[in-house]
């Protein structure tokens, strides 16, 4: 990198101070009844290098063309400007969507807390990506998203004329630390095999969520949608099963008459075991309703605790991993998202095509399916591969 020159100019309306590079522009204010006109220097962001110069020429060209906007304050802390980015936002995306962005918002404000907008430079940008590898342990997909969002929120100032120059444009991503803190990922194990399904729900037999588990992976239901399965949309008399309602979790639990994509309101036919089953959970709820009398919690919800109150959207996620813990013999990386994968594992093994795969379980992009399906082939023909070869290569007999 070349060496900052002493501070000065360096092109129109470019000048430096302290290895940095700024815009200087006029404006036009009122003093005491006198129109007057004063220098305004913008920091860029941008370290005071030949390289940087037409950077910062271009980001002085914006400022000017901006000129005409509604006065905004250029010394606003980023803390604050994250929050009102953050508000703009809530309107816009849905509540899971917003609460990711709130998370990763805040520890934007944490890392730069006091600190104004208008000060941040690519330097900054890099050392906060690195504090998220080093302090924070974040993995690359983590620290990606972090930068993702940054980006976005300092785009919006340059659009609001608060800064000329996106810093997080230039800023990257340490290579060297985005391969140590990367955890080994087992592909392989993000679902069940046909036969691991058998398994699972053999064991999960007696299992208190039993049903839910089997809906899961039966229909390849996401965890929204079983836990917003209501009664309403269960039709044992037509044999039928809406999935139109979902409970999320985000910043607080939401309950919304909408699925994730239009692709993920569906309806499927009920066999009769599956109709009988649903008469017993109905059956079920009755006997705890007139136990638990007054205190009975009175919805429309299929699947929550016996008093009638609302599973939290955790309470599945955690309690198939203890399941699982108690089942060695099947993968223990596999997550309760796992059982709609297992559910794409199932057709593919089945021979459905793809096709109708996805409007099985409502992907909205058949890209996700074709890729889960990429995997369970890729899986499937590596154990047919490493079944023909144990019976050509085999081990001396070592008893």
């Amino acid at each position: 990198m070349a060496r900052p020159k002493k501070d000065g100019r360096r092109a129109t309306g470019i000048q430096a101070k302290k290895g940095r590079l700024f815009a200087v522009t006029t404006r036009r204010v009122v003093k005491e009844g006198v129109k007057k006109y004063e220098r305004v220097w913008t920091a860029l962001g941008l370290e005071d290098t030949p390289q940087n110069i037409q950077k910062a020429r271009e980001a002085r060209e914006r400022l000017l063309n901006d000129s005409g906007q509604e006065d905004v304050d250029r010394n606003v802390l980023l803390s604050d400007y994250v929050d009102r980015f953050l508000e703009r936002k809530k309107r816009r995306v849905s509540n899971t969507t917003y609460s990711a962005y709130f998370y990763r918002g805040r520890r934007i404000k944490e890392s730069f807390e006091g600190m104004k907008l208008r000060n941040i430079g690519v330097r900054d940008v890099e050392a906060f990506l690195d504090e998220l590898f080093e302090r924070d342990g974040a993995q690359p997909r983590t620290v990606k998203d972090v930068r993702v969002l940054f980006g976005s929120i300092m785009e919006q100032a340059v659009r609001s004329g608060i800064i000329a120059y996106n810093p997080v444009r230039e800023a990257e991503i340490n290579k060297t630390l985005a391969a140590q803190h990367a955890r080994e990922r087992k592909t392989d194990d993000e679902f069940f095999s046909y036969e691991e399904a058998q398994s699972f729900l053999e064991k999960a037999r007696d299992h208190a969520l039993y049903e839910l588990f089997y809906l899961t992976l039966f229909f390849g239901l996401r965890r929204e949608e079983v836990l917003g399965l209501r009664w309403s949309a269960v039709d044992v008399r037509n044999g039928t099963m809406k999935i139109n309602h979902t409970v999320t979790k985000g910043l607080t639990v939401m309950r919304a008459n909408t699925t994730k994509t239009a692709a993920s309101e569906r309806q499927y036919p009920l066999t009769k075991e599956q109709m009988e089953m649903f008469a017993r959970l109905r059956k079920r709820e009755e006997g705890y309703r007139r136990l638990f009398g007054k205190g009975y919690q009175d919805n429309d919800y299929v699947f929550k605790h016996e008093d009638g109150s609302l599973y939290h959207p955790d309470y599945p996620t955690k309690a198939f991993g203890k399941l699982i813990k108690r089942c060695p013999e099947l993968p223990q990386d596999i997550t309760f998202h796992g059982l709609r994968s297992s559910c794409v594992s199932i057709l593919v093994h089945q021979g459905m095509d793809v096709k109708s795969i996805q409007k099985w379980v409502g992907h909205a992009d058949v890209d996700t399916t074709l890729r889960i399906y990429a995997k369970v082939k890729d899986k499937e023909s590596k154990k047919e591969v490493s079944d023909a070869m144990n019976g050509i290569i085999t081990l001396k007999d070592y008893k």
